[in-house]
């Protein structure tokens, strides 16, 4: 018994001290490279037996994925637009859409980060990896192998962010040719359905019917903001008082603590995922903004047209309030990402993009790219938006 017990504690102590080593071996040794930019992992890469793996979470939120985590099955679940690829701790089996794979070497805990192999994960989703083994380099290449053409149209809210996604995109390869076109978030939806278009853009949530032919995927937090124009010296209304001026009850500003001067409404146009929206925030259902309010066809024109008028009033998304406007409190509480992420701004919200179905190809990659970290980081905050994380 006694020499079992030698034995094992000397085991023991060889793992201790052989495992930390091969770890900061790696570290050292293996660069990732994803789409031309050199990553810098918390986790570094390791190579097992021939086979690199890479921290699971920087790889999919990088490549545009969600990542899940079921403790009790340890098994981490990574879906893109295109595919729903789950991998178990310490199994050579791994599933892509549900078809069962083989894995040379399986995912790992590793420094308390869950590591995949880098080649099944990235090929799944129709990846290009390689291994120079000269340098000790891991390369993926996604984005940048995208080609063909690829048609968008929906939302006037969410178009900045997918114009300055494809001009991003198209940049980094000649062959893809991408239209971004505005309309509305119905128009988006309606050629989503039809095929007319790869990609719809909406603003509002989907109907039931819409949701049972179509595939839906939050792009974008947002929020709408009750604009008026700079001089105006209101600052903050009850969203009683909001839902009361869109409606026409309250009519002159004094009312409100402003000037005496009458309310001059402004709305978005029949089919605007924003006024759908603006109603089911804070109108209730089967209500609708005063006759008497004048549409903007688009978010651009709606700000414009406020920013013109010291008597107007209007709303818009949180992406195109700039210094010609101002964003009024709703129940003193600002727009935030903060208030917005845990919904405690009254009219918070999520932008969407669908496809006819699930999306395949040119269209999955998209919206891969728009959720991506680059992104969201690049673009969506910048643009004024609020992170999906």
């Amino acid at each position: 018994m006694k020499k079992r017990m030698f034995a094992l504690a000397v085991a023991v102590a060889m793992l201790l001290v052989i495992m930390p080593a091969i770890q900061v071996s790696a570290a050292g040794e293996i660069t990732l490279v994803i789409d031309g930019v050199t990553q810098t992992p918390s986790v570094a890469p390791v190579v097992l037996n021939g086979t690199t793996l890479v921290p699971l979470r920087l790889i999919s939120e990088t490549l545009g994925a969600e990542v899940s985590w079921n403790a009790s099955k340890q098994q981490a679940t990574i879906q893109t637009a295109a595919y729903t690829v789950v991998f178990t701790i310490n199994s050579k089996t791994y599933t892509v859409n549900g078809a069962s794979r083989t894995l040379l070497e399986p995912a790992s805990l590793i420094n308390g980060s869950t590591m995949v192999p880098i080649r099944a994960f990235a090929e799944a989703i129709g990846a290009k990896v390689n291994y120079i083994a000269s340098t000790n380099t891991a390369t993926v290449d996604y984005f940048t192998t995208m080609t063909g053409d690829l048609k968008i149209s929906g939302s006037t809210t969410l178009f900045p962010i997918a114009q300055s996604a494809a001009d991003a995109l198209m940049e980094i390869n000649q062959d893809l040719s991408i239209t971004v076109s505005g309309g509305g978030s119905g128009t988006g939806i309606n050629d989503a359905q039809s095929g007319t278009v790869n990609i719809g853009m909406s603003s509002r949530e989907f109907t039931a019917a819409e949701s049972r032919v179509l595939n839906v995927y939050a792009v974008a937090n947002d929020a709408i903001a009750i604009i008026v124009h700079p001089d105006n010296p209101v600052k903050n209304l009850t969203k009683e008082q909001a839902q009361k001026i869109f409606l026409g009850e309250i009519k002159n500003w004094k009312e409100v603590g402003g000037n005496d001067a009458p309310i001059m409404v402004m709305t978005r146009e029949t089919g605007s995922g924003t006024l759908t929206t603006l109603i089911d925030l804070l109108l209730g259902s089967g209500k609708s903004v005063v006759e008497t309010a004048t549409p903007y066809a688009s978010s651009a024109l709606i700000k414009q047209a406020v920013s013109r008028d010291k008597n107007a009033i209007g709303f818009d998304s949180i992406g195109f309030v700039d210094s010609t406007v101002k964003a009024l409190s709703l129940d003193s509480k600002n727009a935030t990402p903060t208030t917005v992420m845990d919904k405690t701004y009254g009219m918070a919200r999520q932008l969407y993009v669908c496809t006819q179905g699930r999306a395949t190809g040119l269209s999955a990659m998209f919206i891969d790219y728009l959720k991506s970290a680059a992104c969201q980081d690049n673009i969506v905050e910048k643009e004024g938006y609020v992170k999906l994380r």
